[in-house]
């Protein structure tokens, strides 16, 4: 496994992303106070919110990729989606109400869906194959980075300036904040990216690529928008995945993925929320919490992923999410019981963990599918697994939105919590199927 140096022979054109990862940064982390806050909506149209921006990502993120394909070209994507973006952000920092927000919140779903999948496939466009691995690990790193940067930054500005301007005016400012840092990265892209001499349309599963394909996602942007939908592996006939026995390891994996990922939406979606109203947190407080976690996802990801990729991945995922259910444990607890000072330090120690429980799950997520998938179709078995993700945040948001409206927070966060204890004994099963399997191939030879 080599060694990923952020710096050592890194493409210049990749660090034009760095800007515009800062806005992403405040636009998925922030929306959520922001409709609350700003625009006085309600937590369950945070939820409507979340679900409609999926909805237009997991859309747009296949259609501004193939279309790039088809036409042969990446720069107009690209500059296309950073204008789109920008002023997107513009028009949410100075929204009136409601809709306003909602409204040019998805269209930033949508636009933004052209920037991931079309500056990965340029990766693959300009990048020799021998070294995609090390590249990808870079190019994620760098996004990884720039959101602890964001979050950082955020919150120093959130601290100094609510005070003086009001915790409206600093919300606002964020977001005209993040237009500003995409036009930047706008800037960049007409001075950096050349357009490759060739586009690569057909594109195969490369097994160096297992375990580096989300390195540096921060969870809250997955569960935001479903962009870990890897478009450069994602086939035309990906569907004929679905086409499998519904009794095969890979099919329920699927499901038992589906059922994570809706448990963490609805734990995480109100969590913020959860953490000003209830905690008393003020927004620089949210986005340190938050910062404390990407720091140890960008620190500990490779390091984990080496380790997961020479071991049992399904176990490890078991395990990591069996942490997750002591972490949702309690979250859940916090809630029931009347706040105190320190209900905010033990809930910020113990998001910490999810840091290293997502470093295990993403690396051990995209092992475990690659390696159930039949050989050959591995880039179509990841397609579908990330569609499914998409799939279930979007319920998942209208679920947790409605709970935490009709119920209150704790009793979202024990649905959460439940759900993923499930999820616990159905990756365990699973790996008790795989593992009778296996024994019967090796009996039967």
């Amino acid at each position: 496994m080599v060694k990923i140096s952020l710096l050592s022979s890194t493409p210049l054109w990749f660090f034009h992303l760095v800007p515009y990862k800062i806005g992403e940064c405040f636009f998925i982390n922030l929306l959520p106070l922001f409709i609350i806050q700003v625009v006085g909506g309600s937590i369950t149209d945070v939820g409507k919110t979340n679900s409609l921006v999926s909805l237009a990502g997991v859309v747009a993120f296949i259609l501004w990729g193939n279309l790039s394909d088809r036409l042969g070209c990446r720069r107009p994507f690209l500059i296309l989606g950073y204008i789109g973006f920008a002023l997107c952000m513009w028009r949410i920092g100075v929204a009136d109400n409601l809709v306003q927000v909602q409204q040019f919140s998805i269209v930033a779903g949508f636009v933004m869906a052209a920037i991931i999948p079309v500056s990965t496939a340029l990766v693959l466009d300009t990048i020799p194959e021998k070294q995609w691995s090390k590249s990808f690990g870079r190019f994620y790193l760098i996004g990884g980075w720039s959101f602890v940067i964001a979050l950082i930054g955020g919150g120093i500005w959130q601290e100094l300036v609510s005070d003086s301007w009001g915790t409206v005016s600093a919300m606002r400012s964020l977001f005209i904040f993040a237009s500003g840092a995409t036009f930047l990265s706008l800037i960049l892209c007409l001075i950096w990216v050349k357009e490759p001499p060739q586009v690569r349309s057909n594109r195969l599963f490369s097994p160096s690529l297992l375990g580096r394909l989300s390195v540096g996602v921060i969870e809250r942007r997955v569960l935001f928008y479903p962009s870990r939908m890897i478009y450069f592996i994602l086939r035309p006939e990906w569907l004929n995945q679905v086409h499998q026995k519904l009794y095969s390891p890979l099919n329920l994996y699927y499901l038992c993925s589906a059922l994570f990922f809706l448990a963490v939406q609805i734990v995480y979606l109100p969590f913020p929320i959860f953490l000003a109203e209830v905690l008393g947190a003020t927004n620089s407080l949210i986005l340190l919490i938050i910062f404390g976690k990407a720091l140890i996802e960008a620190f500990l990801y490779f390091p984990i992923g080496r380790f997961v990729q020479n071991h049992d991945s399904i176990r490890w995922q078991t395990l990591g999410t069996a942490v997750r259910v002591a972490v949702f444990i309690v979250f859940t607890l916090l809630a029931f019981f009347k706040p105190t000072p320190a209900s905010l330090v033990m809930i910020g120690f113990a998001h910490l963990f999810t840091g290293v429980t997502w470093a295990v799950i993403n690396v051990a997520s995209t092992l475990s599918v690659a390696s159930l998938a039949t050989k050959g179709e591995e880039g179509m078995a990841l397609g579908v697994y990330n569609s499914i993700i998409g799939v279930a945040t979007m319920v998942g948001s209208l679920v947790s939105g409605y709970i935490a409206a009709s119920f209150g927070y704790s009793w979202c966060f024990a649905t959460g919590t439940v759900l993923t204890g499930l999820t616990v004994v159905c990756f365990w099963l699973l790996e008790l199927i795989m593992h009778s399997h296996h024994r019967k191939v090796l009996s039967f030879r």
